[in-house]
């Protein structure tokens, strides 16, 4: 479940780009998204598929300009919880650490350059919260379906080890 939250909230890096190229006509792909809606598809124990829908998600925002785009978000079904002050900020104890780390292991934080080829998104980070995501090789592909201007769906392929996943976006600026 774990890592379908960290999919959740790394699809919108993969979304939007807008292109000159591109009607007058045609839904604009630059702008701001926020995650409104998320579909995880997984085996169950029985070996068929389950899908659960998620209608009011953590929060999670996604921005796109010309190439570039920037990504942050909660995964989970939980808020994430406030943590106390430190009685010595420049000497945690083991269990505030363990308090920070259990605030902010949920976030997801990137950014970079994205390419759109016909119906895909190619993301390629370059500063992330995780170092395995900014230096990873390849670049992190989903599929995109725009539904007029405001609504941007993306689809995480399924794997072996990882369940599907299909979130939807909705255009805030």
């Amino acid at each position: 479940m774990k890592n379908i939250l960290i999919y959740i909230a790394t699809l919108p890096a993969f979304l939007l780009s807008s292109s000159t190229s591109l009607a007058q006509n045609k839904p604009r792909l630059e702008g701001v998204w926020k995650i409104t809606e998320v579909m995880v598809t997984y085996s169950n124990t029985a070996g068929k598929d389950s899908t659960i829908t998620v209608n009011n998600p953590q929060p999670g925002l996604t921005i796109f300009t010309k190439g570039y785009y920037s990504v942050m978000a909660v995964r989970g079904s939980q808020p994430r919880a406030a943590v106390d002050p430190p009685k010595d900020p420049n000497n945690l104890t083991d269990a505030e650490k363990i308090a920070r780390f259990t605030q902010w292991r949920t976030l997801t934080a990137n950014s970079g350059t994205y390419e759109i080829k016909g119906s895909t998104i190619l993301r390629h980070p370059i500063v992330a919260k995780n170092v395995d995501v900014m230096t990873q090789e390849t670049a992190t592909i989903y599929e995109f379906k725009l539904e007029g201007d405001n609504t941007l769906w993306l689809s995480a392929p399924r794997s072996t080890t990882e369940p599907g996943l299909k979130a939807k976006w909705t255009r805030v600026e």
